[in-house]
């Protein structure tokens, strides 16, 4: 693949193995790192949820930046999340929070990674696979607190936790829950959940059957919970700077992370009554200037039932009109080209950016912004760049995205 490091002369950033892009600022990761470990203090654990690549953020990017940055352990919610991360050198702590099969336990053991572990015939299988290597996996129980998805009932366990510690090859590292409400204005539900996992956690002690890492708090419960912070917190979408929610906003210490951004490819005039892409579903009531941009549906730029509605070409609103395609879209500039502008091929469109969060980008489409970055497909180049806007200019910083588009 023909690509340079370098800058084009004519942009700031260097040229992308595609002229569509992600910009992931690492200052701004390493700032919120910092803000994150202002809320909890030094001495809890402080876990970077590096998930669904990074909530759509390129994992191979921000993994290794936030443990530079202070955090002192991955979560993630796959096996094969977890592998992708070692094999770019991380040797810290890798919590997987989803669900893993018990024919996995060859993998954890391969690759070095603590697993939630929530019944009795997982927990046997891995104990005898671990224990025949004389090697252990590092476990953490979930408790269903009363989101009513994965985990135990809280009465249910302190009798496996005794059964766990009857187990060779097996180490009960943690213990954790889950809120569905901590982000609501309303927290009444968020502390039932937390009291009922603390007075679990004070049966346990009483039993010396007490794991030595107890969490509960998300990014919602880091910011509105305090008393949930217990021996350590997982930090998702406060990490990439973007709030919980309207109800629990983030403080302005926090700055996104993440920029979308695309070049013109061909600049069309059009004549009034001419048609624009599949389905001839817009057509032109004037003469019209339409901007081609190589982006698609296939990218995470969403064709229906709701749209991006439009973009900022030259900082100002450009509308989506026709269908968006598979790997293209177009935009109406005529109100720019009117204003003055010349709109040409190269130019530097924004997707997501300061003008356009992402928080605006999910009201338009009816959703959260966890969703909008997080469907952000693989295809898209993540560059990591610096305060500056530049690239830090270390061909092995764009490894990572450059794999992402081989």
């Amino acid at each position: 693949m023909a690509y340079s490091p370098f800058p084009n002369p004519q942009n700031p950033i260097p040229n992308p193995p595609r002229p569509t892009w992600l910009e992931i600022d690492l200052d701004a990761l390493a700032g919120n790192v910092r803000a994150l470990r202002a809320f909890v203090g030094p001495n809890r654990q402080l876990f970077a949820v590096v998930k669904a690549n990074a909530y759509g953020h390129g994992a191979e990017i921000v993994g290794p930046a936030a443990l530079a940055a202070g955090a002192d352990r991955l979560a993630v919610a796959t096996v094969g999340e977890a592998v992708a991360l070692r094999q770019v050198g991380i040797s810290a702590p890798i919590l997987l929070l989803g669900y893993t099969p018990g024919y996995l336990g060859e993998e954890l053991l391969r690759w070095d990674l603590a697993a939630t572990l929530c019944d009795s015939e997982t927990a046997y299988q891995w104990s005898a696979l671990a224990a025949g290597v004389g090697k252990r996996i590092p476990v953490h129980v979930k408790v269903d607190t009363g989101m009513h998805r994965l985990g135990l009932a809280s009465t249910d366990v302190p009798g496996f936790a005794s059964q766990l510690a009857e187990l060779p090859g097996l180490y009960v590292e943690g213990i954790y829950t889950h809120f569905s409400t901590a982000d609501e204005a309303d927290q009444h539900y968020a502390h039932r959940q937390l009291e009922t996992f603390t007075d679990l956690l004070a049966t346990l002690s009483l039993r010396r059957r007490r794991p030595p890492l107890a969490h509960a708090a998300n990014s919602a419960a880091i910011l509105s919970l305090p008393d949930s912070h217990l021996d350590g917190v997982r930090a998702g979408i406060a990490l990439y700077g973007l709030h919980p929610s309207p109800e629990v906003p983030l403080p302005d210490a926090f700055r996104p992370l993440l920029r979308w951004k695309a070049r013109v490819a061909q600049v069309k005039l059009l004549a009034s009554g001419e048609p624009v892409s599949y389905g001839n579903t817009w057509i032109a009531p004037r003469p019209s200037a339409v901007a081609i941009l190589p982006v698609g549906y296939a990218d995470g730029f969403p064709r229906a039932p709701r749209t991006w509605q439009s973009v900022l070409v030259h900082g100002q609103p450009a509308p989506i009109v026709g269908r968006v395609c598979m790997d293209m879209t177009v935009v109406d500039v005529t109100a720019i080209c009117e204003a003055g502008e010349v709109v040409k091929a190269g130019d530097e469109v924004v997707l997501i950016g300061a003008a356009l969060p992402v928080e605006e980008i999910a009201r338009r489409l009816e959703t959260i912004n966890y969703e909008v970055t997080s469907r952000l497909m693989a295809r898209l180049p993540r560059l990591p760049v610096t305060r500056t806007g530049n690239s830090s200019g270390s061909q092995a910083d764009f490894q990572p995205a450059l794999r992402e588009a081989e």
